[in-house]
């Protein structure tokens, strides 16, 4: 993945109340800019609670439609260590 970098980003921290209001807003605002973000992903953690496991591996959601982070039934609260990561474009040519 090109984001590898991204891989422990937001993972080791608490997360805030407005995580996923904040973040997915600016997917939103990056897909309607016209540029190379098709839609976001989910990345769970090999740790993650029932819940985020049993998202589907391989969705990609727009910003409006994707799942608020923390999940409501996540056990973890707002120390979940999934993520949201883009979806370029190039990617999904890819699959």
């Amino acid at each position: 993945m090109s984001f590898d970098w991204l891989n422990k980003f937001h993972k080791d921290m608490e997360k805030p109340a407005d995580y996923a209001e904040k973040t997915l807003a600016q997917y939103r605002l990056g897909m309607k800019a016209k540029g190379s973000i098709a839609g976001v992903a989910i990345v769970v953690d090999e740790d993650g609670c029932e819940a985020c496991q049993a998202l589907p591996a391989a969705a990609v959601y727009h910003p409006d439609e994707a799942p608020h982070l923390p999940l409501p039934e996540c056990s973890k609260g707002r120390n979940c260590r999934c993520v949201y990561r883009p979806v370029m474009t190039y990617q999904k040519n890819d699959d």
